[in-house]
């Protein structure tokens, strides 16, 4: 009896300690030593149809400046692109879901019902079943989407300035990727003739966002926008610290492909993002002067056994 009760004595006297203990540390600290745990750092989720041939640039790029995970969602492409994915998939980079349409028709008529029933689900299966418990951060983008970090090496040195919010919304920039005749093995993001936002259908549109996934409770529709746990609202940032580049009109089957436009020449750099979307609303193109994608090319090239050709 006499030890049960010093027994007695010592834990009651521990308690205060121990509860002080647990509410020093901040909110903040104890989420952030949550999110150490999870596997990958920055992961991505792209819905594809028919992207096998840009497949490669996509990944390689994307390891360059950060990511280190991909969520695949196969939506009945015709071209083999598991040819390209195979390897990726064996060193654990890439999951890859078969994902068909959920609907028969997929025309402008019925978009709405593929947006429910095939889209968003696939994006809502990639949070719920394999990013909340996997990654600390992740993004939505269709493969002819890049993700630049202007001034930093990695999009991971931007996450760590802002790693109190739950979510980063991103900007775009849009380039015509139809203006040459590219050589079989030219690089996507060569392209430097900056054009204006080709028309989009909202309820199709998703939100540009870096996010995290554990903070994430609904979205919003359309367009396809984060909501957060209590209340919490995203940082918008600066198209000069993070950015997303838009590469339209890839292929000849598209409609504007090899349209000709006036170009104007003139240094991107010296104009106001005012002044460039309307002259990019009016109609010309703008060789983009920055050429801020373009420091990831050497290293690109060499990834992909291509022969340096960059100036």
């Amino acid at each position: 009896m006499f030890k049960k009760s010093k027994l007695i004595l010592f834990l009651t006297a521990l308690l205060p300690v121990l509860a002080i203990t647990v509410e020093t540390i901040p909110v903040d600290e104890a989420k952030e030593q949550s999110l150490i745990e999870k596997k990958h750092r920055l992961s991505v989720c792209s819905l594809f149809k028919n992207e096998a041939m840009h497949l490669r640039e996509w990944i390689e790029y994307h390891q360059m400046v950060g990511v280190d995970h991909f969520y695949l969602y196969d939506n009945g492409s015709k071209d083999r692109p598991r040819d390209v994915l195979t390897p990726y998939i064996k060193k654990g980079l890439v999951t890859l879901v078969n994902w068909p349409d959920r609907v028969v028709s997929r025309d402008s008529e019925q978009v709405d019902h593929w947006v429910l029933s095939t889209q968003l689900p696939a994006y809502e299966n990639a949070i719920k079943y394999y990013a909340i418990d996997n990654s600390d951060w992740l993004v939505f983008l269709d493969v002819d989407e890049f993700i630049v970090p202007v001034n930093a090496g990695s999009v991971n040195e931007v996450l760590e300035n802002y790693r109190n919010f739950p979510g980063l919304e991103l900007t775009c920039d849009y380039f015509d990727a139809s203006n040459r005749i590219l050589p079989k093995r030219e690089l996507t993001i060569a392209n430097v003739e900056l054009t204006q936002r080709p028309a989009q259908n909202i309820k199709k549109s998703v939100e540009k966002m870096i996010f995290k996934p554990v903070s994430n409770t609904s979205f919003s529709w359309p367009p396809y926008k984060c909501n957060f746990k209590d209340n919490q609202e995203a940082k918008r940032l600066s198209k000069s610290e993070l950015r997303i580049n838009k590469y339209v009109n890839r292929t000849q089957g598209e409609l504007n492909f090899g349209k000709i436009k006036e170009k104007l020449r003139i240094d991107s750099r010296s104009l106001t993002d005012e002044e460039r979307t309307e002259l990019l609303e009016i109609g010309y193109e703008i060789e983009d002067k920055e050429h801020v994608i373009r420091r990831f090319e050497p290293g690109l090239r060499k990834r992909m056994g291509m022969e340096s050709n960059w100036n």
